[in-house]
C-alpha cells in the first residue's frame, strides 16, 4: 500500500492497489493520478450521488473462498439511469469489480482470451443473442454506452473528459459475463457470478445511521418534494428515484441530481383508481415495504386487448418486489438472480422445475405514478413470454436494451389483507389455480381404477400380487413425470 499526500489539499491519499492508477481525494474530490516515481493532480472528480447501496469504500468480503475490499467506485450513468461498479483488491493481490444494480450484485474478474476477434461488434450485439464460451452459452441481457457520473477512492484507469463505457452484459444460470468495448472495438472480458451480500462483512457495510449522515441522502427514508411543475405534493424514496412522476399532473420529474427537474410535462392526467395507494405500508416477509410507484399497462391485442396494475414495493434491506393486479387476482413477483436454462422452444428449466410456455404478448406502459429506480415513460413496450409450472410462472422481459426475467406466484386475499393490514383486501378476487397438481396421476388413478374393475374376478380369487405390479408401473412413472413437469405441489 502507498499513501501520498494530496498535492491540492495536503490530505492522505492511499493506493491499496498496485494495479490503481487513480485515486479521488476523499477531502477535495481531486483526481490524483500515479506516475512511476510521482502522484500529480489532474483535475477534480464529480462525486457520487450517494444512494440506497449498503456497500462503501473500506467494506470487506469473500468470493470463491478469496478475501476482498472494496477499495474504489465508479457510477456509470445512461439515458434510463445509472449503476455502481466497486473496485475490489483480493488478498492474492489480484483485482476485480462488483457490480451494484437496483439490489442486484455480481461479481467479475478480467479473464485473457486467445483471440478476441472472433467477439460479436458491440454494434452487432442486441439483447437475446447467444454467445459461446468454453462451451458454456451464454445470453446477451444489457447492452449501454454510459458516461462516469463520479468517481471515489482508487480505480485501474482514469475516466478523463469524454471517457464512455461500452458494455454488453451475458448471463448463463447464476454466470455473468460483460464484453467491455471502452478501450476498442476487441472487448476485454470479465467473467463471474452473481452475488449475494450476505457473503459480506456485515460490519464493515454501512448503517442506516451512517447512511442518514451521507450529504442529506437518506436510504430508504420517503421524502417529500414539491413538484417543480404544479407545486403538488410528491413523496419519493430519497437516494433512490432516478425519476418521480407526480400524482398530480403526471409531470416527470428527474431527482438524481441536486435540484428537481421536469424532465417532461404530460398533457392530460389521466383518472385512475388503484386498489393499492402509494405510500401505502406492508409487512411482507417480517420486512416492511413502502409502495413507492405504480403503473397501468396493458396489452395492445386488438382481437384479445387487457390491462392489469403492476406495484413497485421498496425495503431498505431487501430491495424492491412487485405485486401485480390482474382481472384474475393477484401475484408477487421478483427478478431472478439465477436465470433459467432453455429446455427446447416450448419449455425452460428453473431450480430443477420444467416451466411450460404459455404465451407471448406486448405490455405497455399506459400510465406510471410514483418513484421509480429507471426512467419510464407512457408508450414503453416490452415483449413477454410466460411460462408456467403449476401455480408458479417464469416471465421473460426483452426491450431494445435489456432482457430480464422474474418469478412470480399467486397471492391469496387473505394474505394481501394481512401484508397491508386492511381487512376490505381479503374481498380481492383470487387468483385460479393454474393447472391442478398431478396431472398425470389423475390419468394413472383413472386407469388403476378401471384395472382393478376389469380384474375382479382375479382379486377376489386372491391373484391380486399382477394386479398391484401393473398398478405400481402405473402410478411411479405419472408420479415422477408430475415431479418433472412441475405439475407437483
Amino acid at each position: 500500500m502507498q499513501q501520498v499526500l494530496c498535492p491540492q489539499c495536503g490530505a492522505p491519499v492511499k493506493f491499496t492497489s498496485t494495479a490503481s492508477v487513480m485515486a479521488v481525494c476523499g477531502a477535495c474530490r481531486s483526481t490524483l493520478l500515479k506516475d512511476a516515481e510521482s502522484v500529480r493532480r489532474i483535475g477534480e472528480m464529480a462525486d457520487v450521488l450517494e444512494d440506497y447501496s449498503p456497500l462503501c469504500l473500506g467494506a470487506a468480503g469473500k468470493y470463491e473462498g478469496k478475501r476482498f475490499d472494496v477499495i474504489g467506485r465508479i457510477q456509470l450513468r445512461y439515458a434510463e439511469g445509472f449503476w455502481n461498479e466497486w473496485y475490489l483488491w483480493f488478498e492474492d493481490g489480484s483485482d476485480g469489480w462488483l457490480s451494484d444494480a437496483s439490489g442486484q450484485y455480481a461479481v467479475t474478474r478480467r479473464r485473457k482470451v486467445k483471440d478476441a476477434q472472433g467477439m460479436p461488434a458491440f454494434r452487432d450485439i442486441a439483447p437475446g443473442d447467444e454467445l459461446k464460451l468454453d462451451g458454456q452459452r451464454f445470453t446477451a441481457a444489457d447492452l449501454r454506452a454510459c458516461k462516469a457520473g463520479g468517481a471515489q477512492g482508487e480505480l485501474p484507469f482514469v475516466p478523463g473528459e469524454g471517457w464512455q463505457a461500452k458494455v454488453a452484459d451475458f448471463r448463463s444460470l447464476d454466470a455473468f459475463l460483460t464484453l467491455d468495448y471502452s478501450d476498442g472495438p476487441e472487448p476485454e472480458l470479465y467473467i463471474g457470478k452473481a452475488f449475494d451480500l450476505s457473503a459480506m462483512q456485515a460490519a464493515s457495510l454501512r448503517s442506516q445511521a451512517q447512511v442518514e449522515e451521507a450529504a442529506g441522502r437518506f436510504r430508504g427514508q420517503i421524502k417529500a418534494l414539491a413538484c417543480p411543475n404544479c407545486g403538488g405534493p410528491i413523496s419519493f424514496v430519497a437516494a433512490l428515484a432516478t425519476q418521480v412522476v407526480c400524482p398530480s399532473c403526471a409531470a416527470a420529474v428527474d431527482c438524481s441530481g441536486p435540484a428537481a427537474e421536469v424532465i417532461e410535462k404530460a398533457r392530460k392526467v389521466q383518472a385512475i383508481k388503484t386498489t393499492l395507494a402509494l405510500g401505502a405500508q406492508a409487512t411482507i416477509d417480517g420486512n416492511a415495504y413502502t409502495l413507492i410507484g405504480l403503473m397501468k399497462c396493458a396489452d395492445p391485442d386488438p382481437e384479445d386487448p387487457s390491462d392489469w396494475i403492476e406495484y413497485l414495493l421498496f425495503n431498505p434491506a431487501k430491495g424492491f418486489i412487485w405485486l401485480v393486479e390482474t382481472d384474475e387476482g393477484w401475484e408477487r413477483a421478483q427478478v431472478c438472480d439465477t436465470w433459467p436454462s432453455h429446455n427446447n422452444a416450448t419449455s425452460v428449466r428453473w431450480r430443477s422445475r420444467l416451466y411450460s410456455k404459455l404465451y407471448d404478448y406486448t405490455s405497455r406502459v399506459e400510465l406510471a405514478l410514483g418513484a421509480f429506480n429507471w426512467r419510464v415513460t407512457a408508450g414503453d413496450t416490452t415483449r413477454i413470454t410466460d411460462y408456467q409450472a403449476g401455480d408458479l410462472k417464469l416471465t421473460r422481459e426483452l426491450t431494445d436494451t435489456e432482457l430480464g426475467w422474474s418469478a412470480s406466484g399467486p397471492v391469496a386475499p387473505a394474505q394481501l389483507a394481512e401484508w397491508f393490514g386492511d381487512p376490505a383486501l381479503a374481498r380481492q378476487k383470487a387468483m385460479p389455480r393454474r393447472g391442478a397438481g398431478g396431472g398425470y396421476r389423475k390419468w394413472a388413478w383413472t386407469a388403476m381404477i378401471a384395472l382393478g374393475f376389469l380384474n375382479l374376478g382375479n382379486i377376489f380369487s386372491g391373484r391380486f400380487i399382477p394386479i398391484l405390479i401393473g398398478m405400481a408401473f402405473l402410478w411411479f412413472p405419472a408420479t415422477l413425470a408430475d415431479k418433472l413437469s412441475g405439475k407437483d405441489e
